[in-house]
């Protein structure tokens, strides 16, 4: 947070989604199958009936080194698609199929302020406890 622009919303929303993107709040999502299907698992092709619970890992697809390149497990804010394809919410980006987290904009914009103001703090302290070493 040391080198952070506090001024910067969009920046630190950059910041907090790429936290979120290695830390998910929603890391799985899961649904019940209303129709018999059929997948294949292991090379072999499996058919599951109606009424399967199915879990759905979207953490899996946010460290996917296939979609993310090779750095997909180190810390970049300025990550290509980060924003649109980002699933730390319930959701792909702002796409969804009607379970998107109630509180993905709160939790952004209240997170950010609580950066800005912490970080503000930490940086007024360190600068007045600096400026009373010099003395």
């Amino acid at each position: 947070m040391g080198k952070l622009d506090l001024d910067d919303r969009p920046g630190i929303q950059l910041f907090l989604l790429e936290c979120f993107r290695l830390f998910m709040p929603v890391a799985a999502s899961h649904r019940v199958a209303r129709e018999p299907f059929t997948v294949t698992v292991a090379g072999k092709k499996r058919t599951f009936p109606t009424g399967t619970k199915i879990l759905i890992p979207m953490l899996l697809g946010m460290l996917s080194e296939d979609f993310w390149g090779t750095t997909a497990y180190e810390f970049n804010p300025q990550r290509d698609n980060l924003c649109p394809f980002h699933m730390g919410f319930h959701s792909v980006g702002d796409r969804h199929a009607g379970r998107i987290c109630p509180g993905k904009n709160l939790a952004i914009e209240m997170l950010t302020d609580v950066i800005i103001s912490v970080g503000k703090a930490r940086r007024s302290y360190l600068s007045q406890k600096s400026e009373n070493i010099k003395v």
